[in-house]
């Protein structure tokens, strides 16, 4: 039988990699080589370095070679990692362009899969593909959102469940048009760790959305990731989100079905997430960033969550619950253990082609 899908050869518009990079050359080099080697070939890799001073020119010159796949751009002195992707985002002169850290890295296939389906919904103006997470080792942390088959959203319909996530919101997985940019300006770096999803979230807003099946990007956890540097919950992360909502709120051309959903005050479940962040940080033994997570879920409207957080904070600081830390702890390396099992059986192999990136 042939093969009904239609060829990314009747669209051979470019699409631009905007990666952004500080001192980390080595995990650069996986993440442009991730963006070169795709089956889809029209891909131009734009780097722009937040003034490293180390052998990131090096490594981004010895990938270049002699061809123009990959330019290559270091500011004078570090002007902040969303700054420098707007500084990327600024500079794309393509139809499409997606957005990648240096420290994630893409799949062989995701920009052929977002190609396909901007094919099949030409006025589609994002093409999303599932994300994964991985940790140094390579080893699955979290499973993909399940995207069964190709699926088209009209303007404003992927936004809730962008915001529930139910559909995949990681801009690692997300082709744009260019013109989202055009229309919508640039990412907004007054909401702090949660610019890119701001961004995102405001597009899906606005503009029609395609979902294609597969994972098409791969973020890693470490310690200096932005998702393991990001602050304690507080009132700032309410202000954050409203920052976010007001500015799609103020966008006459998003539909009104959308502005209604705004008014039903949608917000992330900052319980959970202080919840998480205080058994963390105890298990580690940072007291500190507990009874701040603490505070933050009190601020953020858990009066009682908060108050019984924070004292069961004091109680194990105060009596030195060093065994239950290590209990704690041990508990969560088993259930991580299990579960990273779990999800290397299911998903490994969605991931193994980046070892070879690695030698």
């Amino acid at each position: 039988m042939p093969d009904s899908r239609p060829s990314v050869n009747s669209v051979p518009e470019m699409v631009t990699t905007v990666i952004p990079t500080y001192r980390r050359p080595q995990l650069l080099r996986r993440a442009i080589l991730s963006a070169l080697n795709q089956s889809y070939p029209c891909v131009r890799v734009c780097v722009y370095d937040n003034a490293s001073w180390d052998e990131t020119e090096q490594v981004v010159m010895t990938l270049a070679g002699e061809g123009a796949r990959v330019r290559y751009h270091r500011h004078p002195v570090n002007i902040g990692s969303y700054p420098n992707f707007n500084y990327g985002l600024q500079q794309v002169k393509t139809p499409f362009f997606s957005l990648l850290s240096d420290d994630d890295f893409l799949t062989p296939w995701f920009y052929e899969r977002a190609m396909e389906a901007f094919i099949a919904y030409p006025d589609a103006m994002m093409a999303c593909l599932a994300t994964m997470v991985v940790d140094t080792k390579l080893n699955v942390l979290t499973r993909p959102v399940g995207v069964s088959e190709m699926r088209y959203y009209a303007a404003g319909g992927a936004f809730k469940g962008m915001i529930e996530a139910t559909i995949p919101r990681t801009w690692t997985g997300i082709v744009f048009r260019t013109e989202v940019r055009d229309r919508i300006g640039l990412i907004d770096t007054n909401v702090g760790p949660q610019a890119d999803g701001g961004f995102v979230y405001h597009a899906a807003a606005r503009f029609p959305v395609v979902v294609a099946p597969g994972v098409g990007g791969v973020l890693m956890a470490h310690d200096a990731s932005t998702s393991g540097t990001v602050p304690p919950i507080g009132k700032n992360y309410i202000a954050w989100w409203d920052a976010m909502m007001k500015r799609i709120a103020e966008d006459k051309a998003v539909p009104d079905f959308v502005h209604t959903c705004l008014n039903q005050r949608l917000h992330q479940d900052y319980r959970r997430i202080g919840f998480v962040q205080a058994v963390k940080s105890l298990a580690r033994g940072d007291y500190a960033y507990a009874l701040a997570a603490a505070r933050g879920v009190k601020d953020c409207g858990y009066p009682v969550a908060g108050t019984l957080l924070g004292l069961f904070t004091l109680v194990f600081e105060k009596l030195r619950l060093r065994k239950v830390a290590a209990a704690i702890r041990a508990v969560r390396r088993r259930i991580h253990g299990y579960r990273r099992r779990s999800l290397n059986e299911k998903y490994g192999h969605l991931v193994a082609f980046a070892r070879q990136y690695e030698k």
